[in-house]
């Protein structure tokens, strides 16, 4: 009997500490790294302030299309319905095509009351050097949803990651 008990023990420890790697392994939003494409600097700014970083690879030299990928990082002002300042990072997916950025946008607002995941898009314009433009956010958690919004700029960096 003490033998099936201390089975059971290393059984349920084993399935607790299993369950909370996977659990920290998928909650947290990795930065992007080793993302082949010319790398861009800039923030998001307005309800948050974040700092960005894209990565721009050419789907085909002769088109002017683009995939884009990238993360955010930054801080949060106040949030309506006093749930105070926090944080917010995510992660960025879209293209450019002719000109016109359209991306997605994935991550977590933390505050002081919990958290919630967002989800969102940028749009905007990209020239040789610059791209800017507008983005908003849903943020939804058992407590309800926020909406944020303001606007973002990138420039060119002199690096391109391969």
């Amino acid at each position: 009997m003490k033998k099936a008990t201390r089975v059971l023990k290393l059984f349920v420890l084993f399935m607790v500490s299993s369950s909370l790697f996977i659990f920290f392994g998928c909650a947290s939003t990795p930065e992007m790294k080793d993302t082949g494409g010319e790398l861009w600097v800039g923030k998001l700014t307005g309800m948050i302030d974040a700092d960005l970083k894209m990565y721009f690879s050419r789907f085909d030299e002769k088109e002017d299309r683009y995939a884009v990928k990238g993360s955010f990082n930054g801080e949060i002002g106040r949030v309506a319905g006093g749930y105070g300042s926090g944080t917010m990072r995510g992660t960025l997916s879209g293209e450019v095509k002719k000109g016109s950025v359209d991306v997605r946008i994935r991550g977590t607002a933390t505050v002081n009351e919990g958290s919630a995941s967002i989800t969102g898009k940028m749009r905007g314009t990209l020239s040789d050097t610059q791209a800017a433009g507008t983005w908003d956010i849903d943020a939804r958690s058992s407590e309800g949803s926020h909406s944020f919004s303001g606007q973002w700029h990138a420039n060119k960096t002199d690096s391109a990651i391969q």
